[in-house]
């Protein structure tokens, strides 16, 4: 490794990442997996994301430009596409030779498909003793709901997640309308630190392993609170509410003694700390209702910005709603690097960057997106391949 001199002191030029000289087998779709594999690709990973003749289904994912999705290359920035037509034999043939020099396989189809490919654990193992092999989906391999299929807002429904947020219409409770998707990147980041303990453990035992990763199960472990207060209910907690000011909405957490001391002063209401309804936590929580409109009646005299700057002045936890636009030109945001170019076909965007910062090591998303089968012939010719069998395989389309 190359090093420059700085401040008399050597250190690494263009250090690696901590996945770097790791191979991962993407042939995972979507967004679970795919956030997956993009950590990684931030972090050093050679990931090779191997796509069916169609792509990845989000390539056709809005917000689309000139043709390209950029929902999709924020997944996806930074690895290579190989496409093959798995229902061939020969794309089998392919994914079994590249799993001769892979580390990682990852894949996020219904529990089963693998095996009616030839490619369950029991299978691939025989192929790469030491391979870190992981699975995600919706409700895990096991059990009588593994085989149902389910996205996110599926999970967030059967997990309890969503009715953790209900509005009133007509009287009638409903869960909120929302684009979220919380339970992939739970799943994800799951499925990252399991490949990550997996792979360590490798480097000490020599073994490999097998990973079965449920966004069911990560969501429940992601709702610690509401998961044990379902089995002892009735407990008084606190719960937090948008704030009305003058011009939005803010939000506050007033949670402890010395929180609630800087929200009196930034509201000067220094007479809230005498109401024996809010004297002391235990008093607050058990009249948080009659607290929050309290200060409720403080922020609508004040516009957001002047509620925000006084409670950070004081010390009290607050932001006001932004939306994503303006929260991604915070300057917080900026100065941490927070958000990166990326280049695809139709031009540059920017994406959210590796939000896990390492000292001695990169972590940064990946410049470009792959176009569909980019990398084929590349990714081909290492494991092997002639240039006449390319050639051929995309003949037959195997290959694209």
């Amino acid at each position: 490794m190359s090093s420059v001199k700085l401040d008399s002191e050597c250190v690494e030029a263009n250090p690696p990442g901590a996945f770097t000289g790791i191979r991962v087998l993407d042939l995972s779709m979507y967004l679970a997996g795919p956030y997956c594999s993009r950590l990684m690709a931030d972090m050093g990973a050679d990931i090779v994301k191997i796509e069916p003749p169609s792509g990845d289904f989000l390539r056709s994912a809005p917000p689309m430009r000139d043709g390209s999705s950029a929902y999709f290359g924020h997944l996806n920035c930074g690895k290579r596409s190989v496409c093959i037509d798995l229902k061939q034999p020969e794309g089998i043939e392919i994914i079994k030779r590249l799993l001769e020099e892979t580390d990682v396989l990852l894949e996020n189809f219904r529990p089963g498909v693998m095996a009616r490919f030839g490619l369950d654990y029991e299978a691939v193992k025989l192929i790469k003793a030491d391979i870190v092999y992981c699975s995600v989906s919706g409700y895990g391999q096991t059990g009588p709901s593994a085989s149902l299929p389910a996205f996110a807002p599926i999970i967030h429904a059967s997990s309890g997640f969503e009715m953790q947020s209900i509005r009133y219409e007509a009287d009638i409770e409903r869960p909120i309308a929302n684009r979220n998707c919380m339970a992939d990147y739970l799943a994800a980041t799951h499925a990252l630190a399991g490949i990550g303990a997996a792979l360590f453990r490798r480097a000490t035992t020599g073994k490999g392993d097998y990973l079965d990763v449920a966004l069911m199960d990560t969501v429940h472990n992601a709702m610690g609170y509401e998961y044990v207060d379902a089995q002892f209910p009735g407990q008084p907690t606190p719960t937090f509410r948008p704030m009305r000011t003058l011009d939005g909405f803010i939000a506050m957490a007033p949670v402890s003694e010395p929180n609630f001391r800087a929200l009196a002063r930034a509201a000067n209401s220094s007479h809230w700390l005498e109401d024996p309804r809010f004297v002391t936590r235990e008093k607050r929580i058990g009249h948080w209702q009659e607290f929050l409109d309290v200060i409720e009646l403080w922020t609508q005299t004040v516009t957001s910005d002047d509620a925000e700057s006084n409670l950070a002045r004081e010390g009290c936890p607050a932001s006001i709603y932004r939306s994503i636009a303006d929260s991604q030109v915070d300057p917080q945001v900026r100065v941490r690097g927070s958000a990166v170019d990326v280049e695809d076909t139709s031009g540059t965007f920017q994406v959210a960057n590796c939000p896990i910062k390492f000292t001695d090591a990169i972590a940064n998303a990946g410049e470009n997106v792959p176009e569909l089968g980019e990398h084929a012939d590349e990714v081909l010719a290492a494991a092997g391949y002639s240039a006449e069998k390319i050639k051929a395989l995309r003949g037959a389309n195997v290959i694209i």
